[in-house]
This record gives structure tokens, sequence and C-alpha cells, in this order.
């Protein structure tokens, strides 16, 4: 397998502000785009709700689709500009996960039991977009159990 990063006080602390980059990048981007969407749905009527309701959905997959994707990108070391990347890279393909756990997430009580599997097909997507990326089209090598299951 890969060899992982080095463990010291430097790379836990360069860990914690790319964290902290990234989540306030997302707050910021959440804010811009729902907060003038609320404004718009208040002020409007009929337009502004219909407005919301629909960029207010794709905002919803997209950002499921980001947030599911953020451990295996935090562990690749991807900051936020490169996980913006990656999402226009590959919208379809991130909007269709976002949608799928955006759905499941919907459904009383399979909403509790559906996280692992959710964090599980992240991981595996980003693993995919990573392979793709780098000009192979299976996973790599470190995932055979996933793999296999194609």
């Amino acid at each position: 397998g890969r060899k992982g990063p080095s463990c010291s006080l430097r790379a836990l602390l360069r860990d914690v502000v790319r964290t902290v980059r990234v989540e306030v990048g997302k707050l910021a981007i959440f804010l811009a785009v729902m907060g003038p969407l609320f404004v718009l749905s208040m002020l409007v009527p009929g337009i502004g709700q219909a407005a919301y309701s629909l960029f207010g959905t794709l905002f919803t997959l997209s950002y499921f689709a980001v947030d599911y994707v953020d451990w295996p990108a935090s562990r690749r070391g991807l900051g936020f500009r490169d996980r913006v990347a990656l999402f226009r890279a590959n919208t379809s393909s991130m909007l269709g996960f976002g949608a799928g756990v955006w759905f499941l997430l919907l459904v009383p009580f399979v909403n509790l039991f559906f996280m692992p599997a959710a964090v599980a097909g992240g991981t595996r997507l980003f693993l995919e977009l990573e392979a793709r990326r780098q000009g192979t089209q299976r996973l790599p090598e470190e995932a055979p159990a996933l793999a296999s299951a194609d």
C-alpha cells in the first residue's frame, strides 16, 4: 500500500490549519449561496421560493458530495482549491453521488444506518476520480476489495 504521511507536531498543525481553511471556505460558500437565496425567497413570493427550491437542492447535492469526499481528500492533503477543482472536473459524478446521499438521508431510520455507507461511498468515489485523473481506469492496488466488487 501507499505509505501514510509522517506523524509529527508540525504535520498535525499543518493539517489543522488546512482543515480550518477548508471548513471556513465551505461555510463562506454556503453563506454566499444560501443567504441570498433565503432573502430572495422572502422578498419575491413564488419566484423566490421556486429559485430557493431549485438552487438550494442543487447546492445541497453539491455540498453532500464535497462533504463525503472530504475525508479521503484530507488524507491526501488536498486543499480547498484542489477540492473545488475536483468537483468542477467531475460535476456529474459528484452531483449523482450527492443525489443518492440526499435521497437516502431523507428516509426515516434508513438515514441512521446510511451514514457509514455514505462515507464508504465518498471514499470510493474519490479513489475512482483520483484513478481517472491519473489516467488509470481502475481503482488503486491498495483497494483490492473494492476493485473486486465490480
